[in-house]
């Protein structure tokens, strides 16, 4: 009995064994589940500005439960901020908003705690900032209620709590196309900038201006100003003008300034000169001058007292308004035929520094030659500085380049703001002493008439301020920059006017285009090669080399040698020093992004007509481009009499009708209204954009010859 039993313990025993190693029973005790943990997730922000808000989120893991979180802030203070849930799911945000004061020290912690073990939770310290107070833009003062059309004003605006302290863009806002602009349009606080209103009132009358701060570009100010019209014909002030064309006696050159005061000419001078041994300054005479309207032109009467100049002693002319402050001007009556423009006078302080110059016209010589004349003049109180002055000059294809000056003089500018420049070039320069008067528009500019000298010439043109920039030119400052030119002058077949655009090329080299019309030739050129060099005075000298294509017959090539004299201010002023072209003329920096042009602008055009004496003709007015279309007028003069002949007595026609067509594709206009033998012939320019105001074209149809400029009636 007892061995029975002895044997069935050790079977089951064994059973139990095999029963263990095949893994059957039951374990001795079953594993722990994963413990409950609590992670912010995204991270809490590090600092976060009193009463701001921020969205916190936590994730629970291994919760069975699905608890979710109870959050907790607390601090050293009684105000810690609040959550907009207490308790949330796992992975649902709350929103944490920040006290209203820091706390001391100025930070909280945040703590998210799992509903289901309370023993786990994560926390997060974020640091309080007071920010500073919030940027705020005034207008201060307030700008009018009502502001005349064309006419300025100046406003300020005053930014509070600008760390950076960078001041305001001045935006303006209206229902139509032109609604004023700013000079500046970015302005430190507290400072000035000068709004003009547009030149005609908006529909509706009424422009929005706005100070918007740089640093926080949704902090602004702004106030609605109604713009009433139409502006004074020209606002008070000195007013600077000048004229190149031709009267009975050949060229003529006109420059002078007069005073408006309420709308009145209260006085003014003028110097004229002109081939037949004319030339003196005058007085202007306030009984008999005048301004006033004729069908949207200016009508400016001024009576010099002179029987040798105007009908009788009395110029009438004819101003394209570009703004209040500018016109294109162009001689309307029977003595000359001349254009130019008229400009507000912003300075007559004495000229100093660098002053690029150029003067064409005649020589003292019998029989005459074209001459032109240019260079750079470096002012030193009432004398030139030789030492930074250079001149250039093309006399009938005799060529001379960088002479020098022995001598000058600069007189002091009267009330009007003339003076008289007196240079003496050095011995072996070959050109006698020259004497200039000079009206001063601005700092930059002046314009320029031969008076009486040992030259005994007839010349005019013009000299432009160079400023800081005075002797400090080099390549470099010019390498990629394209100039538009228009020039005037003779060349081997007589009369010729030029434009085009030289491209200054990084490597030293001269590309562009350009044209010419002497009215055997009127073509477009491309420049095929050139070069061109730098001196720090501003002189540039461009050797070029241009390929004409006429119509019909093989291309030829034409060698030009080219002065540019440097403002360093996006202008220059052009020479032709080649024995084949005597020319001279203005040229601009030309920043223009596009060929096409679209608005209201001033139109002037000077040019002459193919026929006997080649005589003058001039055209100003105001004309709409819209869509490629041109509408408009111009108030017209030219040499010819009725019956088509030429005639020293100009004939001048008020409000000939003109329109036309814009080729942006080929940089080309056509234009019907200003052909002088046949109003309704159609002309054909082509045309060089110097920015987004200013176009230069030139004819090139064959018919006649014409060198316009087109500037944007936007207020200056």
């Amino acid at each position: 009995m007892k061995l029975r039993q002895s044997i069935y313990l050790s079977a089951a025993a064994a059973v139990a064994v095999l029963l263990t190693a095949c893994g059957g029973g039951s374990s001795p005790n079953p594993p722990n589940p994963p413990s409950i943990s609590v992670a912010f997730n995204p991270q809490a922000p590090g600092t976060l500005d009193t009463s701001t808000t921020a969205n916190l989120t936590a994730i629970v893991s291994n919760d069975g439960k699905n608890g979710g979180v109870k959050w907790s802030v607390s601090c050293s203070g009684s105000q810690c901020g609040s959550f907009s849930a207490a308790s949330t799911a796992s992975g649902v945000a709350t929103v944490y908003t920040a006290p209203a004061a820091a706390p001391s020290p100025a930070m909280v912690t945040i703590t998210a705690t799992s509903v289901s073990d309370t023993t786990k939770s994560a926390s997060a310290t974020i640091s309080i900032t007071t920010p500073s107070a919030p940027i705020s833009v005034a207008l201060n003062p307030q700008p009018p209620a009502s502001l005349a059309a064309g006419t300025p004003a100046s406003f300020a605006a005053v930014v509070s709590n600008d760390g950076a302290n960078a001041g305001v863009t001045w935006t303006v806002t209206c229902g139509g196309a032109q609604c004023g602009s700013f000079s500046p349009s970015t302005t430190p606080s507290a400072t000035a900038t000068t709004y003009t209103a547009p030149a005609v009132p908006p529909t509706p009358a009424t422009v929005t201006v706005t100070a918007t701060s740089v640093t926080d570009t949704t902090k602004s100010a702004s106030a609605s100003i109604a713009i009433t019209g139409p502006p004074p014909i020209l606002a008070d002030g000195n007013y600077v003008y000048h004229l190149a064309g031709e009267d009975p006696s050949d060229l003529y050159f006109v420059a002078g300034a007069f005073t408006v005061q309420n709308g009145v000419i209260t006085g003014g001078e003028q110097d004229y000169m002109d081939n037949g041994g004319g030339g003196a300054n005058d007085t202007l005479i306030p009984s008999g001058s005048s301004l006033s309207t004729a069908n949207g032109n200016v009508q400016i009467v001024l009576n010099t007292g002179d029987p040798n100049v105007g009908v009788n002693g009395v110029e009438t002319l004819r101003g394209a308004i570009v703004s209040n402050s500018r016109l294109l001007i162009s001689e309307f009556d029977s003595f000359a035929t001349a254009s130019g423009s008229l400009d507000l006078q912003t300075s007559t302080a004495a000229p100093a520094g660098g002053y690029a110059f150029n003067l064409g016209g005649y020589d003292g010589l019998s029989p005459q030659n074209n001459l032109a004349v240019g260079g750079i003049i470096n002012i030193s109180g009432a004398s030139i500085s030789v030492g930074g002055s250079v001149l250039d000059y093309n006399d009938g294809g005799s060529v001379a380049q960088e002479q020098s000056f022995a001598s000058g003089t600069v007189s002091a500018p009267d009330s009007f703001g003339r003076l008289t420049l007196t240079l003496n070039p050095s011995a072996n320069a070959g050109i006698p002493s020259f004497a200039v008067a000079g009206y001063i528009v601005s700092v930059n500019q002046i314009q320029l008439v031969e008076t009486n000298d040992s030259l005994n010439g007839d010349l005019g043109g013009q000299a432009l301020g160079q400023g800081s920039n005075t002797g400090q030119f080099n390549q470099a400052a010019v390498a990629g920059a394209s100039y538009a030119f228009g020039a005037q002058g003779i060349d081997g077949v007589g009369i010729v006017q030029m434009a085009g655009g030289f491209g200054l090329n990084a490597n030293g080299t001269v590309s562009g285009a350009m044209a010419i019309n002497d009215l055997s030739l009127h073509n477009g050129a491309q420049i095929t090669s050139g070069t061109y060099t730098v001196d720090p005075t501003g002189r540039v000298t461009l050797s070029v080399v241009a390929t004409v294509t006429p119509v019909n017959a093989p291309a030829f090539s034409l060698p030009y040698t080219f002065q540019l004299y440097l403002d360093g201010n996006g202008n220059a002023l052009e020479l032709g020093v080649d024995n084949t072209q005597v020319t001279s003329g203005l040229s601009y920096l030309q920043t223009a992004s596009s060929a096409d042009f679209e608005g209201t602008y001033a139109l002037g055009v000077f040019g002459f007509v193919d026929i006997n004496h080649e005589p003058a003709w001039s055209a100003v007015g105001p004309v709409t481009v819209a869509s490629d279309t041109f509408s408009g007028f111009t108030d017209y003069s030219v040499q010819i009499d009725a019956n088509g002949n030429y005639n020293s007595v100009s004939v001048v026609t008020p409000g000939v009708s003109l329109s036309g067509s814009e080729d942006s594709l080929n940089g080309l206009l056509s234009l019907t209204g200003l052909n002088a033998q046949s109003v309704q012939a159609t002309s054909g320019f082509g045309y060089y954009p110097i920015d987004n105001r200013r176009v230069l074209a030139i004819e090139i149809d064959g018919q006649q010859m014409g060198l316009m400029m087109l500037e944007g009636t936007q207020p200056n």
